[in-house]
């Protein structure tokens, strides 16, 4: 024996209600999500996650980097190395100047920077980065070329 007919009109009903309303949260999500995106480089270090993938495309990773720290004091000295975070012996206005210095990213900081110094010179034109089979493909092409002059 079957379910009753509105019962079967109802559950269809429901049906249809919730495959429209998840149409319409899709493409609301859809529109959140770009949204978001483009405040994703300035609210969250995705620059982090970049700089540890192979596959990376170094200019995007560089603009990440620097729009996350565009409004942000950066979590070092003027000279570059690390603030201290300890406290110990410190002035009253030190202290307070490193209230307002992040030092939440001090390492992910200094390891971008590293990175991107280390990778600068091994940008192919399209923004990746060369692997190690191409790094000793060239070195041995410029050392063949050496040793034909």
């Amino acid at each position: 024996m079957g379910l009753p007919k509105i019962l079967q009109v109802l559950l269809l009903f429901v049906f249809f209600f919730v495959l429209v309303n998840s149409a319409c949260k899709t493409k609301s999500h859809r529109h959140k999500s770009l949204a978001k995106q483009k405040d994703s480089l300035e609210n969250y270090p995705l620059w982090i996650d970049m700089m540890n993938d192979p596959n990376v495309n170094y200019y995007k990773a560089v603009e990440a980097f620097n729009k996350y720290w565009e409004h942000r004091p950066k979590p070092t000295e003027d000279d570059g190395e690390g603030k201290g975070i300890f406290g110990k012996d410190k002035l009253k206005e030190e202290k307070e100047e490193e209230a307002n210095r992040s030092i939440q990213y001090v390492y992910e900081y200094k390891q971008f920077l590293n990175w991107m110094q280390t990778n600068k010179n091994l940008v192919k034109p399209d923004g990746t980065i060369m692997t190690q089979e191409e790094i000793l493909e060239q070195w041995k092409k410029q050392n063949t070329d050496t040793l034909k002059r």
